[in-house]
């Protein structure tokens, strides 16, 4: 069965054998996933009723006019959310739409943008699309955000297109086009983990690559110093003082963290990984690149207890 791998989830072509876990996410998010889409009868929160949906889903994509995928956790293999890719047309279109929903208590940890990557990846790739298209209500500023991160552009408003939860509601249409040219050609570091090796054991990614022509920048390990120059004794402090600065400095440049290539961190005492992971994911923002950790036994000074050094590629 098709599976797509990215940095902390991954997402896989549904199959009958998810009935079960895909009847947990829509009873468990019934409420919160009905603000988004149309009225739905009452045998759709059935084991029945979805197993019936993946059998239409599965049926779909054999016929190669639409797919169903699920988004899964790599660490527990716990589904949290759905991806679609439908209405898909060949000949002169070649192109589809994606809707996504994911499950209430891990909406922004930037799981979506990894997951919506993916699909939009395979889409192109595999399937050969030329264009995929979504539409959002336009106070879903969540929503957007996932698909503007993930490479979307806004295209326009549908008046009263779509009939979510009884009522007519505008579209903000936003939309993707393949780039026929190479990934060296469209001016962006690409991060990817390639599927001949596993994926990662951490939130980082594998490879990155640099097209031809960039700016490259290169900082100075940074330290955990405030706005005033001065360095708390906590180490946790420390970490997210230090992120800050990078960004600081990138965005002094007009640099994105999404142009960051590479990030080597030194610590001297063990690192708090629930408060790390937390910092790194507000840091890189959904989408981490490739990273080194190592501990040492000092750094320069003896009240330095972390130093993180960021490389960085940009047009």
């Amino acid at each position: 069965m098709l599976r797509l791998n990215g940095e902390n989830i991954y997402v896989k072509l549904v199959e009958e054998s998810d009935a079960d876990s895909l009847l947990t996410l829509e009873v468990e998010n019934r409420a919160f996933f009905q603000l988004f889409t149309g009225l739905r009868e009452a045998s759709f929160y059935t084991y029945q009723g979805q197993l019936d949906r993946i059998r239409s889903a599965m049926k779909l994509a054999n016929e190669m006019n639409g797919y169903v995928f699920l988004v899964v956790l790599q660490q527990s293999n716990q589904v949290i959310g759905e991806v679609t890719l439908s209405e898909v047309v060949w000949e002169n279109l070649q192109s589809g739409w994606i809707g996504y929903f994911l499950d209430r208590d891990h909406n922004g940890k930037g799981y979506m943008t990894e997951a919506v990557k993916l699909v939009v990846q395979y889409a192109f790739e595999e399937l050969k699309l030329h264009r995929i298209e979504a539409g959002v209500m336009p106070h879903n500023a969540g929503s957007i955000k996932v698909l503007l991160k993930a490479g979307f552009h806004k295209e326009g408003i549908a008046r009263k297109n779509v009939n979510i939860n009884g009522k007519w509601e505008d579209h903000q249409t936003l939309a993707i086009v393949r780039k026929e040219s190479s990934c060296a050609e469209t001016k962006q570091v690409h991060r990817k983990n390639p599927s001949v090796i596993a994926p990662p054991i951490g939130p980082y990614t594998h490879l990155t690559i640099v097209p031809k022509g960039a700016d490259l920048f290169v900082l100075s390990g940074q330290v955990g110093t405030d706005a005033d120059g001065n360095l708390p004794s906590d180490m946790n402090e420390q970490i997210a003082n230090t992120f800050q600065n990078i960004a600081q400095i990138f965005n002094s440049e007009s640099v994105l963290l999404s142009d960051i290539i590479k990030i080597n961190i030194w610590a001297t005492d063990d690192m708090d990984w629930d408060f790390f992971n937390a910092e790194w994911v507000k840091f890189h923002g959904g989408t981490p690149p490739a990273m080194t950790m190592s501990y040492v036994p000092s750094l320069a000074l003896p009240s330095l207890k972390v130093e993180i050094e960021a490389w960085a590629a940009k047009w």
